[in-house]
C-alpha cells in the first residue's frame, strides 16, 4: 500500500474502540447512508459478530424529508443493515420544516427522533441502551474555532454522554479518534458504497465551506491527527479548570437562596484568576436563566470584567440579572424574560416551568374547594406586593428575585408561591398550601 494513501481501519483498533460499548445491553447505530456511518455498522457489526457476548446492536436512519431522495437513501441503509444482519428502523421528521437554521432544526429533531425510538427498547430490568454516532473531532474543532470558542468548547467531544440532560439513553462517539479519511478508506477497501449528501458540498452551510477547506489544512502541515490531539490535550484542560472550578467555589462562600436567588463574597470572587471567575457567573447565569438561550463567551467576558470595574453595577444577561455591591454578587431569574411565562396546571399533573422548577398541584377536588386547575404565572410586581407581609423581613429574598418565581392563581386570586415558603413568617398564612409544590430543578446542585 502506498503510504501516502489513508489506511483502513483495522480490526485490533475498531476492537479497542468498541470496548467500552460491551457495558451496553443493546447499541441503537445512528446510521445516516453517509462514509461515516456507514463504516461504523460495518465495523460494529464485524465486531459484535466476532464476540461471544455483548448488546444487541441494531440500527435506524432519519429521514428528515429535506431532499427527495432521503426515504430512498434510508431504505438503501436497510438493505445494507440486512446484509449485515442487523434489524433496521426508519424514524421520520414529520410536520413543517423551517425556513432558517435548517441544519440546527434537523439535529434536534434527529436526536429527538433517536431518543424516542431508544425509549422503546427500554425493558423494565434496567437495561443499558445507547445511541452511537460516528462523530469525529476535526470539523467540529474547526467550526467552533472559528468562533472564536474558548477552552470547554475546544476540548474534544465526550465519548459517552446522556443523550439529553437527565436521560437514561447514553450517546456514544466510538470513532472521534479516527479521521474522516480512513473511515472513507475502510469503506473503499470493502466495496461497500455510501450515500453521497448533497448538502454536504453546499457551501451556503458552515460545516460545507469548512470541509472544503481541511484538504488545504491537511497540505499545509495541519493534519487531523494533530488536530484531534490538541482536542484532547484541551479535554485534559477542561478537566483540570473545573476542578480548579470547584475549589475556587468552595472559597466563595456561594449559597443558593432556595433557588430563588444566589449569593457570593465579592472579595473573595474578584482574588480569583479572571478564567475561573467567567466560569462561575457562566454558570449562574445559566443556572438563572431559564428557558432564555446562554449568553455567548464574549458577553461573560465583558460582564466580568465590568464587574471587577464599578463598585456597584446591576446586569441582565442570558435571562438572569447580576448584582453587584460592596460585598456580594447576587444573581437571580430577569423578571423581564418571564413575559408570557402563564400556564395551566390541573390536578394530578406535573410540568417543568421556565427549566427551574417542578411544579404539581395534587390536590383533591375537595380540598382545592372544587379547583380543577390552577393557572402558573410569575409571581409579579402585583403578586409580590400582596404576599411581602408574609414574609419575614430578617430573611426576605431581594425583591426583584421573588417576583420571578412561579405562582398558583385562580382566576384572579392568589393561591400560593411555594418557592417562597421557606422565607415565610410562621404566623401567617402558608405560601405553599398542602398538594401545591414547586421544587427547584437545581436542588441537587447546592
Amino acid at each position: 500500500m502506498r503510504q501516502d494513501l489513508p489506511e483502513q481501519i483495522t480490526a485490533i483498533e475498531a476492537a479497542a474502540a468498541f470496548d467500552s460499548l460491551a457495558a451496553f445491553d443493546h447499541l441503537v447505530l445512528a446510521v445516516s447512508g453517509g462514509p461515516d456511518s456507514m463504516a461504523l455498522m460495518l465495523l460494529v457489526a464485524q465486531w459484535r459478530a466476532g464476540r461471544a457476548g455483548g448488546p444487541v446492536v441494531s440500527v435506524a436512519s432519519v429521514d428528515h424529508a429535506l431532499r427527495p431522495t432521503s426515504r430512498h437513501e434510508a431504505e438503501m441503509v436497510a438493505a445494507a443493515a440486512g446484509e449485515l444482519g442487523l434489524p433496521h428502523a426508519i424514524l421520520t421528521w414529520t410536520g413543517s420544516k423551517p425556513s432558517v437554521g435548517v441544519p440546527a432544526a434537523a439535529r434536534e429533531a434527529r436526536y429527538r427522533l433517536l431518543e424516542q425510538h431508544a425509549r422503546t427498547l427500554l425493558g423494565s430490568r434496567g437495561e443499558r441502551i445507547a445511541v452511537a454516532t460516528a462523530h469525529h473531532q476535526v470539523e467540529t474543532f474547526a467550526m467552533r474555532l472559528a468562533r472564536g470558542a474558548g477552552v470547554d468548547g475546544l476540548a474534544g467531544m465526550p465519548s459517552e454522554r446522556p443523550l439529553s440532560e437527565g436521560s437514561p439513553i447514553a450517546l456514544v462517539r466510538p470513532l472521534l479518534a479516527f479521521p474522516k479519511a480512513r473511515l472513507i478508506a475502510t469503506l473503499s477497501a470493502r466495496g461497500v458504497d455510501a450515500v453521497q449528501d448533497p448538502t454536504n458540498i453546499d457551501l451556503r452551510f458552515e460545516r460545507a465551506r469548512l470541509r472544503s477547506h481541511l484538504a488545504k489544512l491537511e497540505a499545509a502541515g495541519l493534519s487531523s491527527k494533530a488536530i484531534a490531539a490538541s482536542a484532547r490535550r484541551l479535554g485534559d484542560a477542561r478537566d483540570a479548570l473545573s476542578y480548579a472550578e470547584d475549589v475556587f467555589v468552595s472559597s466563595l462562600g456561594l449559597s443558593f437562596g432556595h433557588e430563588v436567588f444566589a449569593c457570593l463574597e465579592r472579595q473573595a470572587f474578584e482574588s480569583g484568576p479572571a478564567l475561573l471567575r467567567q466560569r462561575v457567573i457562566e454558570r449562574l447565569v445559566r443556572r438563572y436563566g431559564g428557558e432564555t438561550p446562554a449568553a455567548q463567551l464574549s458577553e461573560i467576558e465583558d460582564l466580568v470584567a465590568r464587574m471587577q470595574r464599578d463598585v456597584s453595577s446591576t446586569a441582565t444577561l442570558g435571562g438572569a440579572m447580576i448584582s453587584t455591591g460592596p460585598r456580594f454578587i447576587r444573581v437571580w431569574r430577569e423578571l423581564g424574560r418571564l413575559t408570557g411565562l402563564e400556564t395551566r396546571l390541573f390536578r394530578g399533573e406535573a410540568r417543568v416551568w421556565d427549566a427551574r422548577f417542578r411544579l404539581r398541584f395534587s390536590l383533591d377536588t375537595v380540598s382545592a374547594g372544587g379547583i380543577d386547575f390552577v393557572t402558573v404565572r410569575p409571581l409579579g410586581e402585583r403578586g409580590y406586593a400582596m404576599i411581602a407581609p408574609r414574609l419575614l423581613s430578617s430573611r426576605r429574598p431581594p425583591a426583584r428575585a421573588a417576583r420571578a418565581v412561579p405562582s398558583f392563581w385562580a382566576g384572579e386570586e392568589f393561591i400560593a408561591a411555594p418557592a417562597l415558603a421557606p422565607f415565610a413568617r410562621l404566623d401567617a398564612p402558608r405560601l405553599d398550601p398542602e398538594g401545591m409544590t414547586a421544587l427547584p430543578l437545581h436542588a441537587a446542585e447546592n
